[in-house]
């Protein structure tokens, strides 16, 4: 009997320990002269929160853990839209280069307006991957200062890519079930004051869900696209208006899908948020 008592105290004390080992090291190891660690991943971050804020409330717990999920899906999803830029980037100076090339030796098939226009997409684009570093770094800002770990302009996320959210279901009531909100109804919970936001904040994740799959098609479609007019470009047969296009086509089709994805995560999160108002645990 006392041995299971022991036990029974023992287990979450070496659950925290364990916890806060893992927490020393990595902001001992974050700390020292010239070696910035990465973040860990979502799931690891979202029990270092935890751990962090123990002493918090429900409703603080929660808002913080959306806040972490919210960071990471954006620094994931604008690492990867920043990636298409840089390709898209090296594909303009490819042509801007070509064009000029073939311009300063009398051909008459490439037209000022043409190089222009290619030069033009290489600034759009020079600016976009500006913006983007900058919101990166001020969300690498934000999700370190809530996971008390020192920023650095180095800093990265152990988990880079932007993965959706696996949300199987279709129908409200058999989610809802799924949540463990049924069992709380039938405790004579009152969760009328939730009901609409629960309801709506479904539905939102279902429309989400919808415009993803919708964007997946599309970036396979844009992908044919772009290969294509490069090589029709690099073989000397393809237009300069056409490769302008299929770049700038491109572009916001990558982008819309890395949008989309990081949408779709954060409508689950948002839901999940709601959800915890009516349960004991985020």
């Amino acid at each position: 009997m006392h041995i299971n008592k022991f036990s029974a105290v023992i287990k979450p004390l070496l659950a925290h320990l364990s916890i806060l080992f893992l927490s020393l090291t990595f902001f001992i190891s974050s700390s020292l002269a010239g070696v910035v660690e990465p973040l860990p991943g979502l799931e690891k971050a979202i029990e270092e929160l935890h751990f962090l804020y123990k002493d918090k409330e429900l409703s603080f717990l929660v808002e913080k853990e959306y806040q972490v999920q919210k960071y990471y899906y954006e620094i994931q999803s604008k690492t990867q839209k920043l990636e298409v830029l840089e390709e898209v980037k090296e594909h303009f100076e490819k042509a801007v280069a070509k064009s000029e090339e073939k311009f300063d030796s009398g051909e008459e098939d490439i037209s000022q307006s043409a190089i222009t226009k290619l030069k033009l997409g290489l600034a759009g684009t020079l600016n976009d991957i500006i913006e983007l570093n900058t919101d990166i770094k001020v969300a690498f800002l934000s999700l370190t200062r809530i996971l008390k770990v020192h920023y650095s302009v180095d800093i990265e996320l152990r988990e880079s890519e932007i993965k959706p959210i696996d949300f199987k279901f279709k129908d409200y009531k058999t989610w809802f079930v799924d949540s463990g909100l049924a069992t709380i109804m039938d405790s004579k919970l009152d969760l009328s004051g939730i009901e609409l936001e629960l309801k709506t904040g479904f539905l939102k994740v279902l429309e989400s869900r919808e415009k993803l799959k919708l964007a997946k098609k599309n970036r396979k479609i844009t992908r044919a696209l772009l290969v294509s007019e490069a090589a029709n470009y690099d073989f000397g047969i393809g237009e300069p208006e056409d490769l302008f296009e299929a770049l700038i086509i491109y572009t916001r089709v990558l982008s819309g899908y890395y949008d989309s994805v990081y949408n779709f995560n954060l409508s689950t999160a948002e839901l999940n948020r709601i959800k915890s108002k009516g349960t004991t645990t985020p």
